[in-house]
């Protein structure tokens, strides 16, 4: 009798044993998955600041782009949404011809090239193929990127911004400086109205509407 208690007080502790080595294993899961998500964006924003350093220090070479001059009065832009964009892609090396800065928001974003597989809103603030470049006369400079909580949102602060607040696009080795006049709201249908006055050139800002699923806002700046 003595030696069966024995034997069952020791396979108590060893079941004991192993709950306590399978909980703090589950434990060690936990705060690795919940440290990942905050060293990531800690990353990519080392990145980005290595990106917009490069950007600044090249910013006086000459830069290899295609000009798209169309009127863009009234235009319907295609917003694009790459879904597929594979995660190791987003690791890879590219460099910016030119920088959003937005003071009030404290946001500065580089942009690559239109010709750029990492023009897309899943990777960067991304130029839509219907844009001019900002120093087309004249012309439409339309950036658009994501709202909300992922890294990728690069325009989760837009909707502070109001009528009058001033942004600048870096570009060419020149700086282009813009006041928002107009603010609006679309339906989400794939396409995107820009109405501007085609007489002065323009900075068109694109992202979702905050805290709506189903509409989108279009920032129209007119330049200084």
């Amino acid at each position: 009798m003595w030696l069966k208690d024995q034997k069952m007080q020791r396979k108590s502790r060893n079941i004991k044993s192993q709950l306590s080595k399978v909980g703090f294993f589950f434990l060690i899961v936990g705060i690795l998955v919940f440290l990942s998500t905050p060293l990531r964006i800690l990353k990519d924003e080392v990145f980005e600041e290595m990106r917009l350093a490069i950007f600044q220090l090249n910013i006086n070479e000459n830069n290899n782009t295609t000009i798209n001059n169309v009127n863009t009065e009234n235009l319907e832009v295609t917003v694009e949404n790459n879904q597929e964009a594979e995660e190791n892609d987003k690791k890879a090396n590219y460099s910016y011809i030119g920088e959003l800065s937005i003071p009030k928001i404290n946001l500065r974003r580089g942009f690559v090239s239109k010709e750029s597989r990492y023009n897309n809103i899943e990777y960067n603030v991304t130029i839509a193929n219907e844009a001019d470049y900002p120093d087309v006369p004249m012309g439409n400079f339309i950036l658009m990127a994501h709202s909300g909580n992922a890294y990728i949102s690069f325009f989760d602060k837009l909707y502070r911004l109001e009528i009058g607040d001033e942004a600048s696009v870096s570009y060419n080795a020149n700086t282009y400086n813009y006041r928002l006049t107009n603010i609006y709201n679309q339906a989400k249908t794939g396409t995107v109205a820009i109405y501007r006055d085609p007489t002065k050139k323009t900075l068109t800002l694109i992202t979702c509407t905050h805290n709506d699923d189903y509409n989108q806002t279009i920032y129209i700046f007119e330049e200084i």
